[in-house]
């Protein structure tokens, strides 16, 4: 089998499961746009490619409009790579993000939308698009057998209060494949100084605490002493596996 866990700003010690999708599926996004190089001083004489990114950014915002609000997708340009300089307008911009599903299916039709809205506005910009999509990474999905095959060991790790059902995330990450080929499961573990809301069963931070920080904020921190919770879980979850009793039935 295949085991993991991500850390989230869930609180100390709670480990966090989901049968069904924990994490969503995704894959990296390259848009290239093509103009033709000029001074800054005659912009007529070339085309700037920058209007047109600007224009996708914008675009990129309708997609959710266009998808049933019923299963959450993401589209995140988080990278903008320019050859200009400050007084020269550039041959070319290329845009990088990500697409992230909930479900699955979703990813085709999202695929189909991002290069239709590359290709048609840089059209209107005269310039071109030329759009890939890398590094497909499938939904981590949680099987309901693997998932009540390892609640006892969860509950003997954290104690029966800290094991709770969470809720899914678009998030990605690749242990997916490990699973789909392999077998097994994959969970949250919490780390920060926070409580659970009872009428909602998201966190919130505790008072006197440190608050709450998202994965991937400069100021995200992990209590050093959730490490031991993690590597007693790992510890367990192997043990029981490799002795038999956490299996799925």
């Amino acid at each position: 089998m295949a085991f993991g866990f991500h850390v989230m700003p869930y609180p100390k010690h709670y480990i966090g499961y989901r049968i069904g999708n924990q994490f969503g599926a995704s894959c990296l996004v390259k848009i290239v746009l093509t103009g033709q190089q000029v001074h800054g001083s005659t912009p007529w004489m070339g085309i700037d490619p920058m209007p047109a990114a600007g224009a996708i950014l914008t675009g990129v915002g309708q997609l959710y409009r266009q998808v049933s609000a019923f299963d959450p997708v993401t589209v995140t340009i988080g990278h903008i790579e320019d050859v200009g300089r400050f007084n020269v307008i550039g041959q070319t911009v290329t845009l990088w993000g990500t697409i992230r599903c909930a479900v699955e299916s979703d990813m085709s039709e999202m695929r189909t939308r991002i290069g239709g809205l590359a290709e048609h506005t840089a059209q209107a910009y005269n310039c071109t698009a030329e759009t890939e999509f890398l590094q497909d990474v499938p939904a981590v999905h949680n099987s309901a057998e693997w998932i009540q095959a390892a609640l006892p060991t969860f509950r003997r790790v954290a104690g029966v209060d800290r094991v709770v059902a969470s809720l899914p995330t678009l998030g990605y990450d690749d242990v997916s494949e490990f699973i789909n080929k392999y077998g097994g499961l994959y969970v949250t573990l919490g780390v920060q100084d926070s409580q659970l809301d009872p009428s909602t069963g998201l966190p919130v931070p505790i008072p006197g605490g440190r608050g709450i920080h998202v994965n991937h904020n400069p100021h995200f921190y992990a209590d050093d002493n959730t490490l031991v919770t993690g590597v007693r879980l790992h510890c367990h979850v192997a043990y029981d596996h490799l002795t038999g009793i956490l299996l799925p039935s």
